[in-house]
């Protein structure tokens, strides 16, 4: 939440670099980072040791989560310019790095603790409220701690309160990965682990339930990362209400939090991809008002629409993480065997790579509007020179403000296709899991019912003698 918040921002605004070269250092970190993750989910699949072999990856991140957090927004009173788009370059490649050590056994570990479909849903339900109140509070405190440090307005004055953001909450990171591997358990009789070649890493493709949950999981999140990369911008820029930025995405956040129980009751009785049917209409609606909003608006109007569009997040947030755990046991019944690293690392790798082609686009986009950091920083700061009405209709103005109404009504519409087309609901996913039990205590599935049969050919795609990687 703070990277896709502050990053860009910090690096434009504060440190002063072009924009485009900042979507580049995103571009290259985001492609470095999608590539550790795929290696990782694998290493995490074969690792064998007496604390598991996901949970051991959560005390071997500890202290370097801490410093690639804190490296991210410091840069040793570099002044170089080509000198700091090299630094930040390197340090978002180590920060990716380390986030690929502990996010995908992360993403990995819910289906080695339970197997049940709805309890999935609940950890996950949990899971994404206790991720709401952290992101509440990522957003909030950050920003009071560097104007407290640093400076009131955006700009080169703020580098000490970055510095001290950077320690106390690489800090808190680092400490709760701790917290993770106290709190979560794995399965002990493991299989002995295979040799995967390099090529065989595309066969998770083959999978028809996990290429239609692509296309729900990354227009969603690349929605996501689009609309956080810019919202501090528009914000700031478009409606003038940079003071009142802590309230507005608290309020966003809020309301995420606490509507997340209540899509989690929807995905237990109504089946994982409902609360998009519900959430992706929402707040491709209340995107659109945006378009009519200018440095006048009040934060009140602000505020209400940070709330719809929460209800779009929390269903997105809810519904994709906890259907990526049900593709392990899909995978499982096609295959005969358990990929889950090899799954998480893959969807992070088509995460961060098509986000940070998404980003770098953004970059070049701002820039052809004409956008430059240093001339806005002066603008804003000659008060006495700076007319909210006229700088409205200047073509900066515009374009961010059509960027952050058109990108995300495109992708989440996008989202909701692929949502209707969703074929995992849990009475079929039990399909799944009987099937898993009967070929792996009798080496067969003739015991299934017809309509257990029918449910596990609807949701693998394939053919009952081709099950098991027959």
């Amino acid at each position: 939440m703070i990277f896709s918040l502050l990053f860009m921002n910090f690096l434009v605004l504060v440190e002063g670099l072009p924009v485009v070269a900042t979507t580049v250092i995103i571009f290259i970190g985001r492609l470095w980072d999608a590539v550790t993750d795929s290696i990782m989910g694998r290493i995490s699949d074969v690792t064998r040791s007496r604390f598991g072999r996901r949970r051991i990856y959560f005390l071997i991140g500890i202290v370097p989560v801490f410093l690639s957090f804190f490296m991210l927004f410091y840069s040793f009173g570099i002044q170089n310019e080509s000198a700091k788009i090299v630094y930040y370059t390197l340090s978002y490649m180590f920060f990716g790095t380390v986030f690929s050590i502990v996010m995908v056994p992360y993403n990995a570990i819910l289906s080695d603790m339970t197997s049940d479909y709805n309890e999935r849903t609940s950890y996950t339900t949990i899971r994404m409220i206790c991720s709401g109140g952290a992101a509440l509070i990522c957003a909030v405190i950050p920003s009071i701690v560097i104007k407290t440090f640093g400076a009131e307005h955006i700009g080169a004055a703020q580098i000490p309160g970055y510095l001290f953001m950077g320690l106390i909450f690489g800090a808190l990171f680092g400490a709760c990965w701790f917290i993770v591997f106290l709190g979560t358990w794995e399965k002990k009789d493991l299989p002995k682990p295979e040799k995967i070649p390099l090529k065989n890493w595309l066969t998770v493709f083959k999978n028809k339930a996990y290429k239609n949950f692509l296309g729900i999981f990354l227009s969603f999140q690349i929605s996501v990362d689009l609309v956080l990369a810019l919202f501090i911008f528009y914000v700031d820029i478009v409606v003038l209400q940079y003071k009142n930025y802590e309230l507005i995405v608290g309020t966003l956040l809020v309301c995420s939090m606490l509507l997340v129980a209540v899509q989690g009751k929807i995905a237990e009785k109504k089946g994982k991809a409902f609360p998009l049917y519900i959430g992706m209409p929402v707040w491709m609606a209340s995107t659109i008002v945006f378009i009519w909003l200018g440095p006048g608006v009040s934060v009140i109007v602000l505020c209400v629409l940070a709330a719809l569009i929460a209800v779009g997040s929390s269903a997105g947030q809810l519904s994709t993480w906890s259907m990526l755990a049900d593709i392990y046991d899909i995978d499982e019944i096609r295959t005969g065997k358990r990929q889950e690293g090899l799954y998480s690392g893959m969807t992070t790798f088509l995460r961060k790579f098509a986000s940070g082609i998404a980003v770098l686009l953004l970059g070049f986009g701002l820039q052809a509007m004409g956008f430059d950091q240093n001339e806005y920083t002066v603008l804003k700061a000659g008060t006495s020179n700076f007319d909210p009405a006229v700088y409205a209709q200047s073509s900066v103005v515009l374009g961010i403000k059509w960027m952050f109404v058109i990108i995300p009504i495109i992708l989440l519409a996008v989202c909701l296709f692929f949502a209707l087309k969703n074929k995992v609901t849990s009475r079929r996913f039990n399909a799944v899991l009987k099937g898993i039990d009967e070929l792996k205590t009798r080496g067969n599935i003739d015991a299934l019912s017809e309509q257990e049969m029918a449910d596990i050919q609807i949701v693998t795609g394939m053919e009952k003698g081709k099950l098991w990687g027959k």
